[in-house]
């Protein structure tokens, strides 16, 4: 038995650690139109925080990328977005990752902007799409606390980003709200896109053994 415990041990340490990056995809419109809206979209869906339902893109709908392309500029320092696209091929590897992107509500995504994700006392009240929000920093909905936290950190594991946000609090909501089966086959969607699993999806657990990379 000791012996079993070691071995599986070692296997949620390995898959934690060995997050493979995708490297089908470099050019983010591209991705965004033919790969995002074009595939894994296509017959609509629904907006990962505010919960709206839609058939097919369209003004009211946007695509909201959770660990920020702000953040992704500053860590990379590769200047405006313009200059980063055609510069940057880091940036552009990093932006076209399906595992980070989600739709949302266009005017919701516009006033979160890059908006910190962190739990918040009931003292700030509960408003639009059932959000906790003050000076910058986002409470989401419980039912969605799990996915933003694979999401983030799928990229500080994969890409060696820093994390944004406390690292125990995101273990927390990693375990509070597990993969859903929608979230398990959009992972296995992207797998046939990109070619890369989010390995918290596929085994939740591993997150557990997370080190704070910076």
């Amino acid at each position: 038995m000791k012996e079993i415990c070691t071995v599986l041990a070692y296997l949620l340490a390995f898959t934690c650690s060995a997050a493979i990056a995708q490297t089908k995809l470099d050019d983010p419109k591209e991705t965004l139109k033919n790969e995002f809206w074009g595939k894994l979209y296509a017959n609509g869906g629904e907006t990962l925080i505010c919960k709206k339902k839609f058939s097919k893109k369209s003004i009211l709908v946007t695509e909201s990328y959770i660990y920020s392309t702000l953040w992704m500029r500053d860590n990379l320092e590769c200047g405006t977005p313009r200059q980063c696209r055609e510069h940057d091929a880091t940036y552009r590897k990093l932006t076209s990752d399906l595992h980070n992107i989600y739709p949302e509500d266009a005017r919701f995504e516009l006033e979160r902007r890059a908006g910190k994700f962190e739990e918040l006392d009931a003292s700030v009240p509960i408003s639009e799409c059932n959000i906790r929000r003050v000076f910058g920093v986002i409470d989401p909905p419980d039912d969605v606390k799990g996915d933003i936290a694979r999401s983030l950190l799928y990229m500080h594991v994969t890409y060696d980003l820093p994390l944004y946000g406390d690292l125990n609090q995101l273990k927390r909501w990693n375990r509070i709200d597990p993969p859903s089966p929608a979230e398990i086959e959009r992972n296995n969607q992207i797998r046939e896109i990109q070619g890369n699993d989010n390995p918290f999806i596929v085994n939740p657990e591993a997150a557990d053994d997370i080190k704070l990379l910076h």
